[in-house]
């Protein structure tokens, strides 16, 4: 028997000598309470889901109402330094992100600025190729470098678009009042 504390040892001791007498009801008896354990255990498992549900739903609510705030200081409604009554925050700048739209590079910028990734599979017994895959990729380094040199030569349809970080926490000095 799995390790058990002496409550669980004796009760289960008792269901393995009901199911030894070979009586009807004792087996119902051991039957029930396996579907009662059925029950627990997937109300528990409903209950797992609903969290990790409310979970992923604060997340992006937290995510939605600092994007509101980074709109508002992009567009230069709030200073770089908010502060409320408790509260006090600090924007500060981050690395741009890319957006490259790829798929809409004309042939010249993707010969330029393209990467080509080739993948090979092959058989260990015999050094047979099992599969080869190719694809094209921009290489993002070269194209950011390009769009913050402000050169001119990276791909038309790509762009950086600013990156601001956003920190919060309580207000050092409370204003009196």
């Amino acid at each position: 028997m799995p390790e058990l504390d002496d409550d669980d040892r004796s009760r289960m001791q008792k269901h393995l000598q009901d199911l030894a007498s070979r009586q009807e009801s004792k087996f119902d008896g051991v039957i029930g309470m396996i579907k009662k354990c059925d029950a627990y255990i997937t109300a528990l498992e409903n209950e797992m889901a609903e969290i990790k549900q409310n979970l992923e739903a604060w997340k992006k609510n937290k995510e939605m109402m600092t994007n509101i705030i980074k709109f508002a200081y992009q567009k230069e409604l709030i200073s770089n330094k908010p502060t409320g009554l408790k509260y006090q925050g600090v924007f500060r700048k981050a690395k741009p992100r890319l957006v490259d739209n790829f798929s809409s590079w004309e042939e010249e910028e993707i010969t330029e600025f393209g990467l080509r990734k080739i993948t090979t599979i092959t058989r260990i017994k015999d050094d047979a190729v099992v599969e080869v895959k190719q694809e094209n990729l921009p290489d993002k380094d070269r194209v950011r470098e390009e769009l913050a040199a402000d050169t001119g030569k990276a791909p038309t349809a790509s762009q950086l678009i600013p990156g601001y970080s956003f920190t919060y926490e309580r207000r050092k000095r409370l204003a009196a009042g």
